[in-house]
């Protein structure tokens, strides 16, 4: 069942396995989608439904998906810090190997 609040697990592309809930229905093939995966217009064919709901809003914001996942139990993924830390340590790792030159 196809309806905005619907949580969904994208199964193709490089989000899949990634939950999502659906925040507009566009037409009975494409739903717009946001929450641990970009948002982004999806073909509901590479989507699992899974029989849980929130409430949202149509064209609800980012950080209302994310409230609406983390009351249904789903962890929000902090993509921008955790990519911030991998570059930081990146960076420290290559200072270190590399020796400056006079």
């Amino acid at each position: 069942m196809i309806e905005i609040g619907r949580l969904c697990v994208k199964t193709a592309g490089r989000d899949a396995g990634k939950e999502a809930l659906i925040v507009e229905v566009i037409d009975k093939n494409f739903v717009l989608i946001d929450g641990n995966t970009r948002r982004r217009k999806t073909n509901v064919d590479h989507l699992e439904l899974l029989p849980k709901k929130a409430e949202l809003k149509k064209g609800a914001s980012h950080e209302e998906v994310q409230k609406a996942l983390k009351s249904l139990g789903v962890d929000a993924e902090k993509k921008a810090a955790a990519r911030t830390k991998k570059a930081v340590e990146k960076k420290e790792a290559k200072s270190i190997k590399t020796p400056k030159k006079k």
